[in-house]
């Protein structure tokens, strides 16, 4: 077996154990004014939808956290790992999934860090937990 056929094949079993549905979005940096409240929102672009998904816990098993600032407060976050299809080419620092369907349905996950290794089975993405934004 060629190496292009051995990744192609397990690109295909990483994809069959992606077994949610994921929406992700990416603030434009731009703002238009909420009906509403009259207030100036964010506006955010969808840049995947309906993307198969799996959230993994951290790589290698260890247990990856990351340093935040909250309110002069340094706090540590667990980083978890999103698992997106290999193809899944546009993906950036800051971009937020919502998982639709699955296990974690709900969930909001801010992404770490959006690049990635070549020669891998599936796209995966240092995340962490995150709040909807209120103009969702």
């Amino acid at each position: 077996m060629s190496a292009a056929s051995a990744a192609a094949a397990g690109r295909r079993a990483a994809e069959a154990r992606m077994t949610s549905r994921a929406t992700i979005r990416r603030n434009t940096g731009r703002t238009a004014q909420d009906e509403t409240t009259g207030l100036e929102v964010p506006i955010w672009d969808t840049t995947y939808a309906d993307l198969p998904f799996r959230l993994g816990g951290a790589n290698s098993g260890s247990s990856g956290t990351r340093t935040q600032d909250i309110g002069g407060v340094e706090v540590q976050l667990a980083i978890r790992t999103a698992h997106l299809p290999a193809a899944t080419a546009n993906v950036r620092d800051g971009d937020l999934i919502e998982v639709d369907s699955g296990e974690n349905a709900g969930t909001i996950w801010r992404v770490v860090e959006g690049d990635w290794a070549d020669q891998q089975t599936a796209r995966r993405v240092p995340i962490v937990a995150a709040d909807r934004p209120e103009e969702w």
